[in-house]
């Protein structure tokens, strides 16, 4: 996928690392660390996320290869969230594996394009590959503790403060049929014989 097609954000900027001493130069390789903040949570996207202004450090290895730069590392930060249960907030560290070719614009068929992605002006922008690898590590369904009981499905009370909170509800359908299975009627009728 060609990083065109993302929206720059403060990361594209901030995580943009000058290639230009490793082009042509196949084998020679250097090794970059950077601490950016995070940029503002993107509204309706993934349930945990590194809190805007918050680390997010990059250590990479840059290598220059035949087609292009290599870069493999790490991205670490502090996500949080909310559990899926009861809505507590949650937090998860995560060291995303980085690992992507970022291919010589010259060295891509034009059909191939739009599958790769391109170093622009002998720049690695590692931003929108550090922002995806997080989000693949984040926990989608997120838990405070694995046996959290959540909130009650019908009115949000705290399931935790009494576990045995529950409704009667009878479904208005079977309303009529309710008084059939009442178990005193027939044992008062039995008492009267």
């Amino acid at each position: 996928m060609s990083s065109d097609a993302i929206p720059t954000s403060s990361l594209d900027t901030s995580l943009r690392f000058d290639a230009v001493d490793l082009v042509g130069r196949t084998g020679s390789h250097r090794h970059v660390e950077r601490t950016v903040p995070a940029p503002a949570r993107e509204a309706g996207s993934i349930a945990m996320q590194v809190p805007e202004g918050d680390d997010i450090t990059v250590a990479v290895e840059l290598e220059s290869v035949v087609e292009g730069i290599y870069v493999h590392g790490t991205a670490t930060a502090l996500l949080t969230g909310e559990c899926s249960r009861c809505l507590d907030p949650v937090e998860q560290d995560v060291s995303a594996r980085l690992d992507e070719l970022f291919m010589f614009p010259e060295k891509v068929k034009a059909e191939d394009r739009e599958d790769s992605v391109l170093l622009e002006a002998d720049e690695v922008n590692l931003g929108p590959l550090v922002r995806d690898a997080i989000a693949m590590e984040a926990e989608d369904r997120p838990l405070c503790r694995e046996d959290c009981p959540g909130l009650c499905g019908h009115c949000g009370f705290r399931m935790e403060e009494d576990p045995s909170h529950h409704h009667e509800f009878v479904d208005d359908r079977f309303a009529a049929l309710k008084g059939l299975f009442d178990t005193e009627e027939p044992a008062q009728k039995d008492e009267q014989n």
